[in-house]
C-alpha cells in the first residue's frame, strides 16, 4: 500500500504541510526554491498554489498548480488534483486558489489566481465496498490576466495540446512546487495502487482510495511533498504536430520509492 507521507516527512498525499504561522521544513533537499515565491503576473505554472481554505486550526496545505487546460470554447483552467485544489471532495464551486500556496506565505491566503470549477470525487473504501478510482485531478478558472495563456511551465516552457500513453521505461521529467525539474522514467503502467488521503489538512490518512489504471515512475527522488498536481511530460521527445513535450500524466502521490500518476 502506497500511503500519504506523514506530516514529519511533509506530505498530504504529496501536497505540503506546515504549521498555521510556520512553513514546516522538508525532510527532502529542495531543488526548486524559484517554484514557491510570489511570480510577477501571469504566472507560469509547475509552481507552488492550492485552495485558500486547505487549512485546519493547526496547519495549512498547499502542493503544484500543474499545467493549463482549455475547453471548446476558449476558456482556460488550472488542471491539478483534487486533493490540492478540491480539499479532497470537501471544497465548493468558486473556492479561491492562489500563488504561492499558502505554506510559501506563511499560511496567507493571498495571491488569487483562479477559482474552483469542477473536480472528480474521490470514492474511498466502506467496510467491504471497494469503489474504484482513476484520476485525482480538479480545475480552476483562470482569472483574468494571472496565469500565462500559452500554459508555460517552470523549466519546461509550453507543453503540447496532444497527450501520450505511457510505456515501460519511457523517459519523462516534471517541474513542481518543492522539487522542481527532475527527470525520471516509466517503471510500470496500469498500477492498482491503495492511497490514504486524510479527512482535513495535518490530519491521519485514514480514509483509503484505491486507484487503478496508474503510472508508477521512479526513482523515488522524481517527487516530494508539495509536488502534487504536477504535470508528467515526456523528457526529450516533442509532438510531431507543435514541437513541444506531450503529456503522459498527472503526478498525486509517492513514496520513497516512487510517483504514481493519474
Amino acid at each position: 500500500m502506497i500511503r500519504f507521507r506523514s506530516i514529519i516527512r511533509i506530505a498530504l498525499g504529496l501536497s505540503t504541510l506546515a504549521f498555521l504561522g510556520i512553513v514546516q521544513p522538508s525532510a527532502v533537499a529542495d531543488g526548486g526554491a524559484a517554484h514557491q515565491v510570489v511570480q510577477a503576473r501571469p504566472i507560469e505554472l509547475g509552481t507552488s498554489g492550492g485552495n485558500i481554505n486547505d487549512r485546519s486550526r493547526i496547519y495549512c496545505c498547499s502542493g503544484t498548480l500543474g499545467s493549463l487546460t482549455e475547453d471548446n470554447a476558449g476558456f482556460q483552467y488550472i488542471l491539478s488534483n483534487n486533493h490540492v485544489l478540491a480539499r479532497v471532495n470537501r471544497a465548493s464551486v468558486g473556492e479561491d486558489v492562489n500563488q504561492p500556496g499558502q505554506v510559501d506565505q506563511n499560511c496567507g491566503q493571498t495571491g488569487i489566481v483562479a477559482d474552483l470549477s469542477a473536480f472528480v470525487p474521490i470514492r474511498f473504501k466502506q467496510g467491504k465496498t471497494v469503489p474504484l478510482n482513476e484520476v485525482d485531478a480538479a480545475i480552476a478558472a483562470v482569472r483574468d490576466g494571472q496565469v500565462a495563456p500559452d500554459g508555460s511551465i517552470i523549466d519546461i516552457g509550453p507543453v503540447s495540446s496532444q497527450i501520450v500513453s505511457a510505456s515501460v521505461g519511457q523517459a519523462v521529467q516534471k517541474s513542481g512546487r518543492t522539487t522542481g525539474l527532475t527527470t525520471g522514467a516509466v517503471a510500470a503502467i496500469n498500477v492498482t495502487v491503495d492511497v490514504g488521503y486524510s479527512k482535513e489538512c495535518g490530519g491521519a490518512s485514514n480514509q483509503i482510495a484505491r486507484f487503478v489504471n496508474q503510472v508508477r515512475v521512479t526513482p523515488g527522488t522524481f517527487s516530494a511533498g508539495g509536488d502534487s498536481g504536477s504535470l508528467v511530460v515526456e523528457s526529450g521527445p516533442t509532438s510531431p504536430l507543435d514541437g513541444f513535450p506531450s503529456a503522459v500524466g498527472l503526478l498525486f502521490a509517492g513514496s520513497s520509492s516512487s510517483t504514481l500518476a493519474n
